[in-house]
This record gives structure tokens, C-alpha cells and sequence, in this order.
């Protein structure tokens, strides 16, 4: 992780006049077009984007077959904040696959429809339903849901995936570069996805929450 040391301060915290710490990051702004308008630090080497892949796995699961409403779709592409509609709609979404929380193999946090990535397994599992995969081992990168989520996300970013590795939730998690990630979000915002998450903001994020806030504040922005 040498290399991130070299990465320009981007946040100071000043207390009573006193730099209290200071924040490395990368910065990266593309064009309408993908080329990189302005960069600043490491915006080539690959990292895990967390749960900024939720848009593109939420894409390959419509590729791969899922059927569900927009409000469902926003909820899918979400890191929501476990709140009593979330819950409610990853429950209903299970439901309607025939399904129910039990299926779910993401953390019990307290309870598994209330873990973040919630809305994103449901989905998992409904394309799973709708292709007639199996779904108690839909996580496995090997799996054909997994698979086509990982074809998407390189078609996305336009480059390979530089390493797998096992998401906080339990789902496969992808590494690229900041420059693949700007790209992805680039496209995903002209997709149904992107509009599904603009339509319902608290549902991708929740109360308070900045994802919401912004999205809320800024028409056509995707966060």
C-alpha cells in the first residue's frame, strides 16, 4: 500500500487553530465521454469500491434476468440504513420469489432484511428464482449469477478485474482502478438502474443519510 502514501492531502482537520490531521486520498473528474478531465494521486491502481458496486452488480442482475419494479430496482442498487421500509420491501421482494429472510446470506444485523446489503441479496436470490438457479449457494464467485455480475462490472469499467474478494455482506467484491470506477458510474447513470436510484433516494440510502440528501438536493445527480 506504499504506493497511497504518495497521494495529495485532500482533508485537514483543524482544531482551535491546530491541524489536527490530515487525509490522503485520490481525486478523479472524467468528461461525459470517460477521458479523464482532472486527476489527482493514485487513480490507477485497483481498490475495492465497497458497495459503490452495488449500481453495477444491480445491472448484471437485470442482464442475468431480474424482473421487479423501479422502487424494487432502487432498493437492489441501495446501503440503506435498515429502517422499517427497507426491511418491509426486502422482505416483500423475498416474498414474491418464494423466498423469504431465511435465504438471505448476508449478516443478521440484527436481522438479515435489516443488513445494508439487503435489498442487493434479494435480488440475488429473485434472478436466481426467475433463471431456476440455485440459491443456497449464490454468493460462490463461481455461481452464474456471480458471473455475470463480474462480465457486467468489466464491460463497465473497461478493464479487467484485478481481484475478488469476499464483501463485509458475503457477496463476491471486485477490484479497479478510481478510472474504472468514474467510467462505470458514467454509464450506469444513463441505465434504468440510474434513474430507479434518482426516483427513490431514500430508499438507496435513508434518513439523514448523504447518498439521500444529495440526490434529494441536486435533480439528476447519482449517488
Amino acid at each position: 500500500m506504499t504506493r497511497f502514501r504518495d497521494n495529495p492531502v485532500l482533508v485537514e482537520v483543524v482544531r482551535s487553530g491546530v491541524v489536527e490531521s490530515v487525509h490522503r486520498g485520490a481525486l478523479l473528474v472524467t468528461a461525459p465521454d470517460g477521458s479523464v478531465r482532472a486527476a489527482l494521486g493514485d487513480v490507477t491502481s485497483p481498490v475495492f469500491a465497497r458497495s459503490a458496486n452495488k449500481p453495477f452488480q444491480a445491472l448484471g442482475m437485470l442482464r442475468a434476468g431480474l424482473e421487479v419494479d423501479d422502487t424494487d430496482l432502487a432498493l437492489v442498487a441501495a446501503s440503506h440504513t435498515g429502517e422499517p421500509g427497507h426491511v418491509d420491501r426486502a422482505l416483500t421482494l423475498l416474498s414474491a420469489a418464494g423466498l423469504g429472510e431465511g435465504d438471505l446470506r448476508c449478516p443478521p444485523e440484527p436481522r438479515r432484511a435489516a443488513m445494508n446489503c439487503s435489498g442487493k441479496h434479494a435480488g440475488m436470490l429473485a434472478t436466481c428464482v426467475r433463471q431456476g438457479w440455485s440459491t443456497a449457494d449464490y454468493t460462490d464467485p463461481a455461481h452464474p449469477l456471480q458471473r455475470t455480475i463480474a462480465d457486467t462490472v468489466t464491460e463497465l469499467t473497461g478493464e479487467p478485474i484485478a481481484a475478488t474478494a469476499v464483501d463485509g455482506c458475503g457477496a463476491p467484491l471486485f477490484a479497479f482502478s478510481l478510472t474504472g470506477l468514474a467510467r462505470a458510474f458514467a454509464t450506469v447513470a444513463r441505465t434504468r438502474v440510474g434513474a430507479a436510484m434518482r426516483a427513490a433516494p431514500w430508499l438507496v440510502a435513508g434518513t439523514g443519510r448523504e447518498d439521500t440528501l444529495l440526490m434529494l438536493a441536486l435533480p439528476g445527480l447519482l449517488a
